[in-house]
């Protein structure tokens, strides 16, 4: 069984996604920070990561590369949610939107999830 994720500082979102997952037979961890998210990790040993690109605006730079430090491995979706371009050029600055082929925009469907998340694992 595929053990999944997901970091999101908004609780409604992250618990949303998570009973979503959880439904569809995967095994969820929830973070509410990036660096919570990092504790989970070590003890939790996902497949695939789930996060919020904004939640990691905060230390992110750092964030990922303690992750990618840690589980270069395991494929990262980002979340992000709906943002000018005056927005984005502080995350691309910042090296804040890794260069994952896997993103999903704020709001998505269920399915849009399940093949995000298919598609991350079958890489």
């Amino acid at each position: 069984m595929d053990k999944i994720l997901v970091i999101e500082d908004d609780a409604q979102v992250r618990d949303s996604v998570s009973l979503s997952l959880e439904s569809a037979g995967y095994v969820v961890m929830e973070a509410a920070t990036c660096w919570e998210g990092l504790q989970n990790q070590k003890q939790f040993g996902a497949s695939v990561i789930i996060s919020d690109v904004v939640s990691l605006e905060h230390d992110g730079g750092e964030f990922l590369r303690q992750l990618c430090h840690q589980s270069p491995d395991i494929p990262l979706i980002t979340l992000m949610g709906t943002l000018s371009d005056r927005d984005m050029t502080p995350l691309r600055s910042q090296s804040l939107l890794p260069n994952s082929p896997h993103t999903l925009q704020k709001p998505f469907t269920l399915d849009e999830l399940l093949e995000t998340v298919q598609s991350a694992l079958t890489r």
